[in-house]
């Protein structure tokens, strides 16, 4: 319905009329809209209102307004008709494309969710991002109860036994943004080959748990899966949460995680241990065997050593503070080796001293002491400790704190070949190994190299 209101001013004639266009509707597939546009022309005294019909009293007048008016709804009509075709066109497009490559769409959602993941955890103590890990815990904890109690018949509601497999879809869905943000996590702590095991055993329940969800529904494996992910996630969590990482902390994840597991499965069985113990050993003895053997990676430096990271590192022949920067010197590479930034082929001479210079970095107030570990290769290819030297840190830092080491006194002469092969082991004090940096010290032939200069 089109509504005209014109305002004729008595005085000076019908010459002056105001026509206000106030409301008029499209139906359209995607449902009813409305448009409004005001046309209004000044007046001063009486009004009369009329509607359309009315025009034809004053067709001289009022006709060539309506005509435009028509011209108008028949316009917008047009233009409207067009953009719902082409809209149509368009989704009727993305559905064949979709179509034709639906057999991909998992592994590009998983792609894309995995890059998404890699480039926003950024920090592994920012707040947003661990409470948001953290209510991912507590939902998947949430809906393992359902599950299990539904599988235990505790459960009669017509609503949740009808969407088992949404709710299972879910946990699944809640597993797997966990187990992504670990790999990112864990990747970028990691930095010693050991350390990797890790990361490829995270990266392998990632995309178990990506690809064959719909094959694993045993209420056992996601067991097993959640306590998993619990101690991952409170591997980290509660250093950042203490500002302090250790063997007991560790240790500590892992007993509040199985306590975590335990309440759940009380919850589902509701304390009918006795009638059921055989059932409770089959569920709670993955989790047990996950507990031992994360404890034994541990200890085997397998597990990097989260939340720290070993961001920086290198060999260089001078290292001094200028301002808030340290300036880091070392022999200048040949021009094609562009991606040299340090000398981890060291040419030596006596009175030379070689700097060992190394970021790690830590949750905010984390407060840690490194350690640096000289070591030589022995003749007969044993690595000998020969110096160890630290220094203390406070975490909070993006770079990570920056701190070195350096040692005089080297014989590449007296060695087979003229050449010494050595590393440093940067540790915590009670022994997480953060990352080895591999050099070699030759004997140098003629003065003092070219220098480079960089800033860190």
């Amino acid at each position: 319905m089109i509504k005209i209101a014109a305002k004729v001013n008595a005085k000076v004639g019908i010459e002056q009329v105001a026509i206000i266009f106030t409301r008029y509707s499209i139906e359209a597939q995607f449902g009813t809209k409305m448009m409004q546009r005001d046309f209004e022309l000044a007046s001063h005294h009486r009004r009369c209102y009329f509607s359309l019909t009315s025009l034809q009293t004053h067709p001289k007048i009022i006709s060539p307004t309506a005509d435009f008016i028509l011209r108008m709804n028949n316009m917008i009509n047009k233009t409207f008709t067009e953009t719902r075709s082409r809209i149509v066109r368009r989704w009727e497009q993305i559905k064949a494309f979709y179509q034709r490559h639906e057999k991909y769409a998992p592994v590009a959602a998983f792609a894309i969710g995995f890059i998404y993941d890699s480039l926003t955890l950024t920090r592994i103590d920012q707040w947003l991002d661990n409470a948001i890990l953290l209510l991912y815990t507590a939902l998947a904890g949430a809906l393992l109860t359902i599950l299990g109690m539904a599988e235990r018949k505790r459960i009669r509601r017509p609503f949740i036994l009808k969407h088992l497999d949404l709710l299972t879809t879910a946990l699944h869905f809640l597993l797997g943004g966990l187990l992504s943000s670990y790999v990112v996590f864990y990747f970028k702590s990691a930095s010693v080959g050991k350390s990797f095991i890790f990361v490829c055993l995270l990266v392998v329940l990632l995309l178990i748990n990506e690809f064959f969800s719909h094959r694993l529904r045993n209420i056992k494996f996601l067991f097993a899966i959640y306590f998993f992910c619990c101690y991952a996630f409170l591997t980290f969590f509660l250093p950042v949460v203490t500002h302090s990482i250790s063997q007991a902390v560790f240790l500590t994840s892992g007993v509040l995680s199985l306590l975590i597991t335990g309440g759940i499965i009380t919850l589902i069985y509701n304390g009918g241990f006795r009638q059921h113990h055989r059932e409770l050993k089959e569920i709670g003895w993955p989790p047990g065997v996950i507990f031992i053997a994360l404890v034994f990676f541990y200890y085997q430096n397998w597990i990097p050593p989260v939340p720290l990271a070993l961001k920086e590192d290198g060999i260089y022949r001078s290292v001094r503070r200028v301002d808030d920067q340290y300036e880091l010197k070392f022999a200048r590479p040949s021009w094609w080796q562009f991606w040299k930034n340090d000398e981890k082929n060291f040419a030596y001479s006596p009175g030379d001293t070689v700097f060992c210079f190394a970021s790690v970095f830590a949750p905010t107030k984390l407060r840690e002491r490194i350690m640096h570990h000289w070591q030589v290769k022995s003749p007969a290819g044993k690595w000998q400790a020969v110096d160890k030297l630290s220094y203390s840190i406070v975490g909070g830092r993006d770079g990570g704190y920056r701190g070195y080491s350096f040692k005089k006194n080297f014989s590449p002469q007296t060695a087979s070949g003229g050449k010494e092969k050595w590393r440093v082991e940067v540790k915590t004090a009670n022994g997480l190994l953060l990352g080895r940096i591999n050099f070699q010290v030759r004997a140098r032939q003629g003065g003092l190299p070219q220098m480079a200069t960089v800033f860190r």
